[in-house]
């Protein structure tokens, strides 16, 4: 599990309101999936 910062933290509870957000959405969702990625092969 990985914390997140204050700011990350208030930006995942109450949406995206620009261009920034969106872009650090973005880069959230690729962590997830690279971490998704490394918890599936430690499983096998």
């Amino acid at each position: 599990m990985k914390s997140y910062s204050p700011a990350d933290a208030k930006f995942l509870m109450g949406g995206v309101k620009g261009l920034k957000d969106a872009w650090r959405l973005g880069v959230l969702h690729v962590e997830y999936e690279r971490l998704k990625k490394i918890q599936e092969q430690q499983q096998q």
